[in-house]
């Protein structure tokens, strides 16, 4: 399944939080699997976005205002790139009576069907 890594890197959150769900077997075991891969992503994209920051800082830890945009677009630019990612979307039935906010699901929705 090709996503991109901005719907990656906004997801690890919520899924790290369904983690500790009490979630059929079956579910559980493909969201660990599902998230050791997300994590490997997400590990990337962090590795890149400090590099941009170092980039971008000057002499100091952040961004300096004059590069601020410069860092935006070329991070954004990362976040736009997709990767395959080992899953096969799963009907969103399959959470079982798991309560979440229409916020959290909007954060992971591209991995269920209806």
């Amino acid at each position: 399944m090709k996503v991109k890594l901005v719907d990656i890197y906004g997801s690890v959150a919520t899924l790290n939080k369904l983690i500790d769900e009490p979630l059929p077997a079956k579910i559980s075991f493909k969201l660990m699997k599902l998230l050791n891969q997300l994590n490997q992503e997400v590990k990337l994209v962090e590795d890149q976005r400090i590099k941009l920051i170092k980039k971008f800082s000057g002499e100091g830890d952040s961004v300096t205002e004059e590069n601020k945009e410069q860092f935006i677009k070329e991070f954004s630019e990362i976040l736009e790139e997709t990767t395959d990612i080992s899953w096969e979307p799963v009907s969103i039935e399959s959470l079982g009576e798991l309560k979440m906010s229409v916020v959290e699901l909007s954060k992971i929705q591209y991995l269920f069907t209806e």
